[in-house]
Order: structure tokens, then C-alpha cells, then sequence
């Protein structure tokens, strides 16, 4: 199936951190083709700085403004940016299926549907030289949360990782969002850091300025794969990592031992299966490679 772009473009980006990054592969391709997309959504508005040449709007200021409005899924205000009304949602296309990765189908799409000739799979993040890369070089981000409850770890495990993380003369630091500190002050109590930052390019500098990163499947990962930042990632089950996992910088992902042969039953006891000393084993092969 092939798409033809025509006249003014906009992107509207879904509201996860990690599905806009993804999504800005596809608006890096329409630049580095000669297109100049503008690019809706909280995500690119907050990290506006991190993407030179990113055009950002705000979808009061643009209704009726587009003749192509692309969405990676459908999101409340795409249709309003369409003179039309209509959209292309790329979650609608065969191309976006299957078993590849989420950044290969994005260029995939960009190649085979909408018929770009210069494709990378980059999102065009830039870290901003204000910026110092790796300042921390022990600090180790640690992100305990997510949006979905049965993709993270144990509290009590997190808190145990952190815990070996200074035995092995590492600085860990917890990273959660503005509404979760409350409940991880249980971190402090055990003399670690625990962190809340507002905007997202304050999250992105945290993490561009530490070492590494350990987190859940969810967006903040991405977002420090993107920047470069070793990543480790943990997984439920292997099927949700070749499609999600971070894919852009130096990473790693850890899973549960396979011993339990049911889907369903693996989802629900994930979280048991995976022991500390596991996961620690995989970020020490992953520093041994940074």
C-alpha cells in the first residue's frame, strides 16, 4: 500500500513517552526527505529543545489546518488538525503487524508506504550541549514504576537492587513522577535517593548526565536509550521485548527464568520469577560492555 503526502503535514503524536519517541522515527524521516511536518503532542512539546528542526504546534492554534495529518494510533485531537476531518493512523495499516520490532515497522512504513528514499531509524534526538553526558559517571537511574501495574517489578526487589548497586560502589538514584514520591518514601528510609522532576527535558537531563539506566517496560527507557544511555530493561515475557524493547542505544533486557510454559500463568508470576541476583547479573554483563 502506498500513501502520497500531500500538501501541509501534521503528526500527532499519542500520549506514552515511548510511543511518541517512536513515532518521531517516522517525522525524522519526513524531514530528512524534504518534508516539513508539524509535530503535535506533550512529548515533542516538552522535549522541543532535545529535536532541532522539530516544528511544534499546540492543537488549539491549528484546527482545520492540515490536508495530511498522520497518527501513530488514534489520539482526541488528530481529526480536529484535519481539513477533512479524516486521518492516517498507522496502527490501521498491515505494515504496522507483525512480529518486527516497533522501530522497524515505523521504517518500514516510511520507506514502503509513504515511499521516503532516505531512511533511518533514528528519531533525530540531540542531546543540547548544556547538557554534560555522563557528568555522574556511578549514578545508576533507576525508574520503579510505570503506567501498566503488572509490567513492574516489586518495590521490595527495587529497593534490594538499589541495595547492591552500593555494595558494588555504584550510586543509585530512584526516578518516579511527580504523583508517585509519596509512595516511594519508603526509598528514603533505606538512605536512597528518590527523585521527582515536572517536565520531561528535566528528566531527559537527569538521565543523559548519569551512567546507566534500569527501569520497567516503559517510556522512560526509551527516552534514555534515545539519549545513548546503557539501558536495561525488564521484561514479563520475551514476545513483549523483540517488539518493545528500547532500541536505539547500547542496552540489554532481563526476563524471568523460562521454567513455567503458559503465557497467562508466566504474566501473573513474572514478578516472583525474577530474583534480584538475576537482574544484577544482567546490568554487571551490560557495565562490563559500556
Amino acid at each position: 500500500m502506498k500513501i502520497q503526502i500531500q500538501g501541509s503535514i501534521a503528526v500527532a503524536l499519542p500520549p506514552p513517552i515511548g510511543d511518541s519517541l517512536i513515532g518521531l522515527v517516522l517525522v525524522n524521516n519526513l524531514v530528512r526527505n524534504g518534508y516539513r511536518p508539524v509535530v503535535f503532542g506533550w512529548v515533542a512539546e516538552q522535549l522541543e529543545a532535545w529535536f532541532p528542526g522539530l516544528t511544534v504546534g499546540y492543537p488549539s492554534a491549528y484546527a482545520g489546518a492540515f490536508d495530511t495529518v498522520i497518527e501513530l494510533r488514534p489520539t482526541d485531537f488528530g481529526p480536529m488538525l484535519s481539513r477533512s476531518g479524516n486521518t492516517v493512523c498507522l496502527a490501521d495499516l498491515p505494515e504496522y503487524g507483525g512480529s518486527k520490532h516497533m522501530i522497524d515497522r515505523i521504517a518500514d512504513i516510511a520507506a514502503n508506504v509513504f515511499d521516503l528514499r532516505h531512511v533511518t531509524h533514528s528519531n533525530g534526538l540531540v542531546v543540547p550541549a548544556s547538557v554534560q553526558r555522563g557528568r555522574c559517571a556511578n549514578r545508576v537511574v533507576i525508574h520503579p514504576t510505570g503506567s501498566h501495574p503488572e509490567k513492574m517489578w516489586s518495590r521490595e526487589k527495587f529497593l534490594a537492587l538499589a541495595d547492591e548497586l552500593k555494595r558494588a560502589h555504584l550510586h543509585p538514584t530512584f526516578l518516579v513522577a511527580p504523583g508517585e514520591i509519596a509512595t516511594w518514601r519508603q526509598a528514603t528510609l533505606r538512605d536512597h535517593e528518590v527523585h521527582s522532576l515536572a517536565r520531561l527535558e528535566d528528566v531527559a537531563a537527569w538521565i543523559a548526565e548519569s551512567a546507566w539506566f534500569i527501569g520497567n517496560d516503559s517510556g522512560p527507557g526509551h527516552l534514555a536509550s534515545s539519549i545513548g544511555v546503557p539501558t536495561l530493561t525488564l521484561f514479563m515475557r520475551r514476545g513483549l521485548a523483540l517488539t518493545w524493547r528500547p532500541g536505539w542505544g547500547p542496552g540489554d533486557i532481563v526476563l524471568p527464568p523460562n521454567v513455567i510454559p503458559f503465557g497467562n500463568l508466566k504474566e501473573r508470576l513474572w514478578k516472583q520469577l525474577l530474583s534480584v541476583s538475576r537482574v544484577m547479573a544482567h546490568f554487571q554483563a551490560l557495565q562490563s560492555r559500556s
